[in-house]
Parts: structure tokens; sequence; C-alpha cells
């Protein structure tokens, strides 16, 4: 594993806390919002296909043991989530304007479904409208709105993660090393 992919790991197990205390505590109730799966978007767009559904399961745990929720739950959609967003980012051009957001709003809807299909599983009374007229829009849209802001801010983390890491090139003596030749 290289430093790059390490400090993104860093900065997501990080952020994970730290934007569900600012969800939690301090924006309320926010219709809607769950930073959780924004969170887990941009893992699955800057993480490769199978690490970021560990990833994505990382910070699914994280808000289950936040909230207090059945373990598992948030874990298994947020991998969902994360597991699509790779692959949908396999199909888009990832330089493409708003490529990241297209791909949010198709993976937070997918991640929406398996999410209402395990309530469904667990007989919670969860009604079929109530799922598509106060659920799933106002996700879709946050997705849609955030994803961008959470990836510059995860590459910003990442990246000063990145400057302190020790790199790997001070190993050895002459080129590529960080020593002078003798």
């Amino acid at each position: 594993m290289n430093g790059k992919r390490m400090s993104l790991y860093i900065a997501y197990a990080l952020l994970a806390p730290l934007l569900l205390l600012v969800q939690y505590v301090y924006l309320g109730s926010a219709k809607g919002l769950d930073l959780a799966v924004v969170l887990a978007c941009s893992a699955g767009w800057q993480i490769p296909l199978p690490a970021s559904a560990v990833a994505g399961f990382g910070i699914g745990l994280v808000q289950d043991v936040f909230t207090g929720r059945t373990i598992g739950f948030s874990a298994l959609s947020l991998s969902v989530v994360s597991m699509t967003m790779s692959w949908v980012r396999g199909f888009l051009n990832p330089r493409m304007p708003f490529s990241d957001s297209i791909a949010a709003v198709v993976s937070t809807g997918i991640g929406d479904c398996v999410s209402y299909a395990a309530l469904r599983l667990l007989k919670m009374p969860v009604t079929w409208e109530f799922f598509i007229r106060d659920v799933v829009p106002y996700s879709l849209i946050w997705s849609f709105v955030l994803i961008i802001p959470v990836n510059l801010m995860v590459s910003g983390v990442s990246g000063i993660i990145a400057m302190v890491w020790p790199s790997k090139r001070g190993k050895g003596v002459g080129i590529g090393s960080d020593e002078p030749r003798l």
C-alpha cells in the first residue's frame, strides 16, 4: 500500500466521526442530510473498487456506533454505496464536469433502496410512499450538491497527511533517496 492510499484511509477515518458530529450536533435534523453517505460516495470515487467497499463499511460502522443503531445496518448500505460509486466511475469520464455528482446520485439511490430492503426484511413499518416521497429526493439532492465539497475536503486532508507521512525514499543511499551519495 502506498502513502497516498494510506493517507486517504486516515483522512476518511478522521473525517467520518467529525462529519457525523457536525451533522447530528450542529446541524440538527436537516431534512434528508446524511453526511456519511456523501463521505462513502467520496470514498468510492477516490479509492478503487475492492478497497472502497472496506472504506464504506468502515464509515458505516462509525455511523452505527455514533447513532446507536444496529451494528452493521449502515455499514451494509454504505459499503454498497461506495462499491456502486467505484463501479459507476468506470463508466464516466472523471474529468467531465459533475461526473462525481452524477455517480453520487446513482449510488445514493441504490444505497437507499438497499436500506429500504433491509428495513423491510427486519419487519420495520416503512411504507413505500414515505420512502419515495420523504427520503429519496432529499438524499439524492444532498448527495448531488455535497459530493464536490466533500471530495475537495478529503483531498486536502489527505494531502496534509501525505506531507507528514514518512516516505520510503530514505531507506537507502544514493539515487532516489534523501541522503547524499558517499
